[in-house]
């Protein structure tokens, strides 16, 4: 799209209208839907009423395939486009009353100084024309949407431009992501590691969730077709494929795997259950069997009707036999693994909460804090961070709430699978203020003029919605969306 779309899309507004607007529309069967009077009305925006037509001319005006809308699904697509349709029409009006203008000169300027259009440095119609045609434009349908697209963004301009923030606002976001902290922290897990996990508690954990270790077994049979078996040659020759071939038609003929296989049933592989994994009913792997071949196998949808699967220039003739869901049993060591590590997360979780309580009861200071080191051996390690953006030990997740802590408070530290788990105390924490003259100050301006102006259309949005009322004809909508076919 144009350089102007491509700045309006950054801004807060533009996931109301630019996702729907770009897309291609076809409507069609639309027939005699229209009434006159009240029942003509599809949306009213305070007192302006919006009739059906002037909706339907706007979708007419997008190019969505039948294959797209089917994918999506006809109600939620109209649903989502009606919501645009209506977002426009509101900041149409915003725009008007703001006397928010762009004159034929400004609107030439935006076309001929976009790069897409340039040819050797300079604009170039014909490179213009051939977008509209590929996009399937006419020149003033497309020029009035670089019209529309453009005023919005002047819109959303009136509101944040022209903002000159405080020193203070910009040095206190450098502190913010600058200020170095101190801390002396417990890794958690040293202690929780330590937990010896019984043979019982497994079994009680299994029996307990027994429903959820339930896994599709198949039982079928296979032969690997090599030059060896077909021709008892070694090369995959031309009279390979031609067997291979012959064997395709039989299966395409309705015959058994027996039949198609009868002249190398010594090759025939016979299986016990087994599952995606390679295992069988007692969790042991199957180590002869390519795992390559198992997934392909479990695509398979059909039983007792032989099928030619061919990958890594291997090919075979498989059948699947029989098919069971069965409990996965104890035995099997990756869900022996799966097991040991939910109760392992359990019993971190509630080891977590007795700090946790303790922490929120005002119970745990400096001191609680060495005598919980010393009671549970785990050391108390310092580390210095740097900012924000310090990575020597903490993710960015952890590190941004970290920073939610100021000097001498305590509090407990877990990523969402709590694998990582921290009791962490803030030693000391030192300030660090911007100097007016570093490359970085230009950049924190930005980033505090771009928080500031997210508050703006934060503030913008509830202004929108206490000063429109919006209508909407549920009627209409009904037959219109009737009026697919």
């Amino acid at each position: 799209m144009l350089a102007s779309i491509r700045k309006f899309s950054k801004s807060f507004l533009a996931k109301i209208f630019i996702a729907i607007i770009a897309l291609p529309f076809i409507m069609w069967g639309m027939g005699d839907v229209f009434r006159s009077g009240k029942q003509n009305v599809l949306v009213e925006i305070n007192s302006e009423k919006i009739n059906a037509q002037e909706f339907v001319n706007y979708i007419q005006k997008i190019n969505l395939k039948k294959n797209e809308i089917e994918s999506i699904g006809k109600s939620r697509i109209f649903d989502q486009i009606l919501t645009n349709y209506i977002s426009e029409k509101i900041i149409d009006l915003e725009t008007k009353k703001k006397g928010i203008k762009l004159t034929d000169r400004s609107l030439k300027d935006i076309l001929v100084n976009d790069k897409e259009f340039e040819k050797d440095g300079k604009f170039s119609r014909t490179k213009y024309e051939k977008f509209l045609l590929k996009n399937n434009f006419a020149a003033p349908s497309f020029e009035r949407r670089i019209e529309n697209m453009e005023l919005k963004g002047q819109l959303l301009t009136y509101y944040s431009g022209g903002i000159k923030l405080p020193n203070f606002i910009i040095n206190n976001l450098y502190k913010k992501e600058k200020q170095i902290k101190e801390l002396e922290y417990i890794n958690l897990n040293d202690i929780y590691d330590k937990k010896i996990i019984s043979k019982d508690e497994i079994k009680d954990y299994y029996e307990k969730s027994k429903d959820l270790f339930k896994e599709k077994f198949f039982k079928f049979n296979y032969v690997k077709l090599t030059p060896k078996i077909l021709t008892e040659k070694n090369d995959f020759d031309e009279d390979f494929f031609k067997r291979l071939d012959s064997i395709e038609n039989e299966i395409l003929d309705g015959k058994t795997f027996e039949v198609i296989t009868k002249d190398f049933k010594k090759n025939v592989v016979n299986t016990n259950f087994i599952n995606s994994r390679n295992k069988n009913l007692d969790g042991k792997l199957e180590e002869n069997i390519d795992k390559k071949l198992i997934n392909k196998i479990f695509l398979i949808k059909n039983q007792n009707i032989p099928e030619l699967l061919n990958f890594d220039d291997n090919y075979y003739i498989v059948e699947v036999l029989e098919e069971k869901t069965n409990f996965i049993s104890l035995n099997d060591s990756d869900l022996l693994k799966t097991i040991k590590k939910q109760i392992a997360i359990t019993f971190a979780i509630k080891e977590n909460k007795k700090i946790l309580d303790l922490i929120n009861d005002n119970k745990f200071n400096k001191n609680k804090m060495a005598e919980f080191s010393n009671k549970n051996k785990a050391k108390i390690s310092l580390i210095t961070i740097n900012g924000l953006r310090d990575e020597k030990k903490f993710n960015s997740i952890l590190r941004k709430e970290i920073y939610n802590y100021r000097k001498g408070q305590i509090f407990l530290l877990s990523d969402n699978s709590f694998q990582k788990n921290y009791l962490i105390r803030v030693a000391d924490e030192k300030n660090i203020k911007i100097n007016t003259n570093d490359k970085e100050y230009d950049e924190y301006i930005k980033k505090a003029s771009s928080e500031y102006i997210a508050r703006v259309y934060k503030s913008y949005d509830k202004y929108i919605n206490n000063k429109y009322k919006i209508e909407i004809n549920d009627k209409v909508v009904e037959r219109l969306k009737n009026s697919f076919q």
